[in-house]
């Protein structure tokens, strides 16, 4: 904004007091004429000019001040209004705050940014390993079928194994496919939340069901120690599901030998307004100075050298996950023996079977 406008600006707010003052002068002055009979105006005209003249260019210093303060701060991020008015202090006091809250916000979703970015790059990183995996067994499954024909014999149990092995890696595939959209899903996590009562019970034998033929390639089996037929918990269905999934994959992956049978044991503890899941596995354990780092994005550790598979995306969701939900998600391990899992739950009460 150019001097010519703000002094025009000036002059349009302004317009109503100079009319009022001079106005008034005039009734003063014809007030005094009547009363006194006299015809001298104009030197108590001449005065009141002068103190007109001195109150303007007052209010124009502070206006003209505040306003190329005002059109200076838009171009930069920290800037002072020189508010003299208690009006202006009050406009200058709200423009800060929404300021503010506008580069508060650019800042987040700068954040926000770098973060998925870096989860993008990541991601297609620890994607790639299983699509190359599976291109070396079709790979080599060419050349096996090739060679089994060339020689009239066909080794059933090596292409059986070869196509086991695709469907391994291509579970991985997937299994990144829904992390990577989870992760993008909790961004918006209140459009695509519907708390509601769920069948805490029925909800976690679906999971445990679903994971049947990993738990089988594994040789690792659970055991459901729990007597309870119906407890009725608040929570997302959807989202609580995708948690338990990543912890019971998570529980088989890591529990060890796969020639060496193995359990994963289910449990519940139940008091006046909690519901307490506990998830044990016999498998390799966490040592000490990894355990605190297990819910960082793409964190490994040891364990994720030895297995050689892992991701460290999927507890870091459970983590957020369990934040958004408000429910409680804690980690308890050791090296060699195994480790315990435990989520806590708000109870909806009289609702156990």
């Amino acid at each position: 904004m150019d001097n010519k406008k703000v002094l025009v600006n000036f002059l349009k707010d302004k317009l109503a007091f100079t009319v009022g003052y001079f106005l008034n002068t005039i009734l003063i002055l014809f007030y005094g004429y009547l009363i006194s009979n006299k015809s001298d105006v104009i030197y108590p005209l001449f005065i009141s000019i002068i103190i007109y003249v001195f109150i303007i260019f007052n209010e124009w210093i502070k206006y003209y001040r505040f306003n190329r303060s005002f059109n200076e701060g838009i171009e930069s991020r920290y800037f002072d209004l020189n508010p003299k008015t208690n009006e202006q202090k009050e406009i200058a006091k709200t423009i800060f705050k929404i300021h503010e809250n506008y580069t508060n916000k650019i800042s987040t979703i700068y954040a926000q940014n770098a973060d998925n970015k870096y989860f993008l790059s990541q991601w297609i990183h620890n994607i790639k390993t299983p699509t190359s995996i599976i291109d070396l067994v079709v790979q080599k499954a060419a050349k096996g079928i090739k060679y089994s024909n060339e020689n009239s014999t066909i080794n059933q149990t090596d292409i059986l194994r070869l196509f086991l092995d695709i469907r391994e890696e291509n579970d991985k595939v997937k299994s990144g496919l829904d992390q990577i959209l989870n992760i993008d899903r909790l961004n918006s996590f209140s459009k695509d939340y519907d708390p509601q009562e769920v069948d805490f019970v029925l909800l976690l034998k679906e999971v445990i069901n679903s994971k049947k033929n990993q738990f089988i390639y594994n040789n690792v089996f659970p055991k459901i120690e729990f007597n309870y037929e119906k407890i009725l918990i608040i929570t997302d269905k959807k989202w609580n599901k995708f948690m338990l999934e990543q912890i019971i994959s998570n529980a088989i992956k890591y529990s060890g030998d796969s020639r060496q049978k193995k359990y994963v044991y289910f449990n519940i503890y139940l008091d006046n307004k909690e519901v307490k899941l506990t998830i044990r596995d016999e498998g390799i354990g966490i040592p000490g100075y990894d355990i605190k780092r297990v819910f960082e994005p793409f964190f490994t550790g040891e364990n994720g050298r030895k297995v050689g598979n892992a991701t460290g995306i999927g507890l870091y969701i459970c983590k957020l996950i369990s934040k958004k939900l408000n429910h409680n998600i804690n980690i308890d391990s050791e090296v060699d023996k195994g480790t315990t899992f435990s989520i806590t739950y708000p109870l909806k009460l009289n609702t156990t079977g």
